[in-house]
């Protein structure tokens, strides 16, 4: 491989990054590798002596920065509201996000019994904005979690954390969530939710 091509390599490299920030539903991720494919793509614009694509770049770092150190450093005020499963805001919240909670959880709109007083919903609030959701039934001190939806710009496991606190505080003990999206189970396990046979399950 000459020098030539290991240089386009690194362009290529930087711009895949950065087109794979796009993709990114966390804006903490996004920001991360959006950073990454920035920097690669600097150097690869100083080596073939594009100053002003370098000097963009750069200024994309400082910009990526900036918004990651607000994302980090600011302070979230998370509250939880406990709503009747046939509530109107939990019905305009699964309207909004309906296309991505079915990625994660398919058919759980048509699992849930709205007659049945065993369903909890618990909402979880930043200031004004919804963070983040969960359905689930109530068994004693379990919950059968059918639903644990997280807004894509909360998505640093502060929410569910929060939420699971606020659990414990009410005298739940365990959650078992039910699951065959490979991405929900990595959330569970990162959550300390121990895995058999497609069923998860956490002490709190």
């Amino acid at each position: 491989m000459n020098i030539s091509t290991l240089i386009e390599l690194v362009g290529y490299t930087g711009s895949v990054l950065v087109v794979l920030s796009m993709l990114m539903t966390s804006l903490k991720k996004l920001r991360i590798v959006n950073t990454a494919g920035c920097v690669v793509f600097a150097t690869y614009a100083l080596v073939i002596k594009s100053y002003p694509t370098a000097g963009m770049q750069v200024a994309l770092i400082i910009i990526n920065m900036i918004n990651l150190y607000k994302l980090t450093n600011t302070k979230r005020d998370y509250k939880v509201v406990e709503l009747p499963v046939n509530d109107s805001i939990l019905t305009y919240y699964a309207h909004i996000y309906r296309e991505d909670i079915e990625k994660f959880f398919p058919g759980v709109f048509e699992s849930i019994n709205t007659q049945d007083d065993k369903t909890k919903v618990y909402l979880v609030l930043n200031g004004p904005t919804a963070a983040g959701v969960m359905l689930a039934e109530k068994h004693d001190s379990t919950l059968d979690v059918k639903l644990d939806y997280t807004t894509p710009a909360y998505r640093d496991t502060s929410v569910g954390k929060f939420l699971y606190d606020y659990l414990a505080k009410n005298e739940i003990k365990q959650l078992c969530v039910k699951t065959q999206v490979p991405e929900h189970g990595i959330y569970l396990k990162k959550m300390g939710f121990e895995e058999n046979a497609g069923l998860y399950q956490k002490t709190l």
